[in-house]
């Protein structure tokens, strides 16, 4: 259908004409510039009417898979790689987070001025010697890609939506009547007369004929059939590996490090104090005069500290002794911070400094030598940047040409392969039971090799995103729909299967026997001994974490009625195939021990069970609040595809 329409407009003028008109009007009317800047992002959900768009989407996809790679080491499990589910998780963060921030929006709670500065200034991460450093802030959101006011917004946004959430699961608390009850509940002890039957022991006793084996293959043999399978060609263009060809020079190497220099070397740096007078208070040469007098002093050995305090002008610091912290460049006026430099010397003093706010006598702190990695250190780390960084680019373009040539050329990926050299591979066959590796075994791959469209019209794929920075295009050469099996493919799990039902019909059959004799007060040691199949749990007691029974037996246990005057009994499937009757005999709250007291083992759980402030409850009420905010949303998911 698509190469029939793609000919039809290729062999037509008129035709041509018409898309030719139709596609100018839009550039008169909106203008070219909206075209060539890629335009706005396609919408792939809305959130009370607020758009999530497919940017935003590939973002935190592209997150999810970086926060999976690096807890994993850096490469990112085969069984974690399955993309649409972690385009779906990635779709239902933003969601939370739109549904959120709209939340925190309704409520008006607000980040001033003054408390975002306060915070950014407290982050570890711009300071130096434990004080914020501009040049360290500045180089810090510049390695990273983000400007100063985008950062700014962000941190003020997620300040404001983390003041919400402490507001909710840092009130929370417990009462001792609640705290009570809980404890006891964590402490709840059950006592169980219980038989178990062997499932295994029960399939070793049970011998099958082959007619039976063939009745029961031919019963359910549409439960036994070969997966479809494809052969296909394809290209691969993966950045990581343009990058192994990417030849560096020192010279490149030399000129990125000269460049990037606040990224491995940090500068020389200076702290100093000064006395001010203002600029506004007196004649300049009084001043200038004055602050000789007061040098002289501290050359006597007066403290400049106390001198600061008693006569700088400069509210800020004259109450910490004239400190100004370190001094970086270009915050402080020129004149200043040429005399800060040109002292040699901690404790050194500057003759008075003439500046638009009025007259400095200037005090040299601490000076830090510059320090951070020699080139040598980094080499081998600029040299991958650099290699990366133009396979980056090479990437983009071989990317746009294959867009391009496999769009053109749909019945062959030769034309692409030649003007790319990119390599053109065959597959052997594939089938989603096998597993061929990361690239094709990609669910993205399989699904494209058995698209109805392109087998129907024998086309190339659309490109198809396998990793980050890494595409695959391909086309099907030969495939085959699922065939039945044969019985002599699949006779051993047949044969085990069939064994599997008869044990479990069997086992059944002794279940309900032995439930009927346990409600009439049989133990069950006596039960298990006229069966060899049975063993028994004679007044076993179990807590919550008892690993006697499956986890949602043990569950389902704590679930049942107390007993009384009616006798409770129970039946439940073992993870392994074993069957389980059961009767309750009692229920128990031992008394806390001392020891018991001062656990805060999550066994135990009595940090989170005492009465007070309880955090665990407040995040867990956060996320009850959450999930309430996200059902009353309207929330409307359009698309969740990435794109190719």
């Amino acid at each position: 259908m698509l190469l029939d329409l793609r000919e039809t407009v290729r062999n037509s003028k008129p035709i041509k004409y018409t898309l030719i008109t139709i596609i100018t009007i839009p550039f008169a009317l909106v203008g070219i510039g909206s075209y060539l800047s890629g335009g706005t992002a396609a919408t792939v959900a809305e959130v009370n009417g607020q758009p999530i768009n497919q940017q935003q989407l590939e973002q935190a996809y592209q997150q999810q898979r970086q926060q999976l790679a690096r807890m994993f080491g850096g490469q990112l499990p085969e069984a974690f790689a399955n993309e649409a589910l972690l385009r779906e998780q990635a779709m239902q963060q933003l969601v939370s987070q739109q549904v959120l921030e709209s939340e925190v929006a309704k409520q008006k709670f607000a980040v001033g001025d003054e408390t975002l500065g306060r915070a950014i200034r407290n982050l570890p991460a711009f300071q130096v010697d434990g004080r914020f450093d501009s040049q360290t802030y500045q180089a810090q959101l510049r390695a990273s890609g983000m400007s100063v006011p985008a950062f700014e917004q962000s941190y003020r946004d997620d300040t404001a939506m983390n003041q919400f959430r402490t507001g909710i699961s840092d009130t929370s608390f417990t009462l001792p009547s609640e705290a009570a009850l809980l404890s006891a509940l964590a402490r709840q002890t059950r006592t169980v007369e219980a038989v178990r039957f062997d499932f295994e022991q029960a399939q070793e006793t049970i011998d099958v004929t082959d007619e039976e084996v063939v009745a029961y293959f031919d019963e359910n043999k549409d439960n036994y059939l070969f997966p479809r399978r494809a052969k296909i060609q394809y290209l691969e263009l993966n950045s990581s590996e343009l990058a192994g060809e990417v030849d560096v020079s020192e010279d490149q190497v030399q000129e990125y490090y000269d460049n990037n220099r606040l990224l491995f070397m940090r500068p020389e740096q200076r702290e100093a104090a000064h006395i001010l007078l203002s600029a506004d208070e007196g004649d300049e040469a009084d001043q200038i005069n004055q602050l000789n007098d007061l040098k002289t002093r501290v050359d006597a050995g007066e403290s400049f500290a106390d001198l600061a305090k008693e006569f700088s002008d400069d509210v800020g610091s004259a109450e910490l002794g004239g400190d100004l912290g370190v001094i970086t460049s270009g915050a402080m006026v020129p004149e200043f911070e040429e005399a800060v430099f040109a002292l040699e010397g901690e404790g050194a003093l500057s003759e008075p400094v003439v500046t638009e706010f009025g007259v400095h006598l200037i005090q040299l702190g601490a000076v830090t030598a510059e320090s951070g990695k020699p080139i040598e250190e980094v080499r081998e780390e600029i040299i991958e940047t650099l290699q990366q960084d133009q396979a980056d680019g090479e990437f983009f373009e071989l990317r746009e040409q294959l867009t391009e040539l496999t769009f053109d050329n749909p019945d062959s990926l030769e034309p692409a392969s030649d003007a790319t050299g990119l390599e053109l591979k065959t597959s052997d066959w594939l089938d989603s039971d096998t597993d061929s590796g990361v690239v094709l075994s990609h669910p993205q791959v399989q699904s494209a090799m058995f698209n109805d469209e392109l087998l129907e019209e024998q086309i190339n794929s659309d490109l198809i995103v396998v990793g980050e920075r890494h595409v695959v295009v391909l086309r099907t050469l030969e495939h085959e729909e699922q065939r039945p099996k044969v019985l002599d493919d699949v006779r051993d799990e047949v044969t085990d299967a069939l064994k599997g039902d008869l044990a479990t019909q069997m086992l059944t059959t002794h279940q309900e026997e032995a439930l009927v004799e346990l409600a009439a007060g049989e133990s069950a040691v006596k039960i298990a001994e006229a069966n060899e199949m049975a063993s028994a749990l004679s007044q076993e007691v179990v807590n919550r974490q008892s690993t006697v029974l499956d986890n949602s037996v043990i569950t389902e246990i704590f679930a049942l009625a107390h007993p009384g005057a009616q006798v409770v009994t129970g039946t439940y499937s073992l993870s392994n195939g074993d069957l389980l009757a059961l009767r309750l005999d009692a229920v128990q709250v031992p008394e806390a021990t001392t020891d018991e007291a001062e656990d805060d083992t999550p066994e135990t759980s009595s940090a989170a069970l005492s009465a007070g402030a309880n955090p665990q409850l407040g995040g867990t009420e956060f996320e009850v609040l959450l999930e309430s905010l996200r059902e009353s949303a309207d929330v409307e998911i359009t698309d969740l595809a990435g794109s190719p």
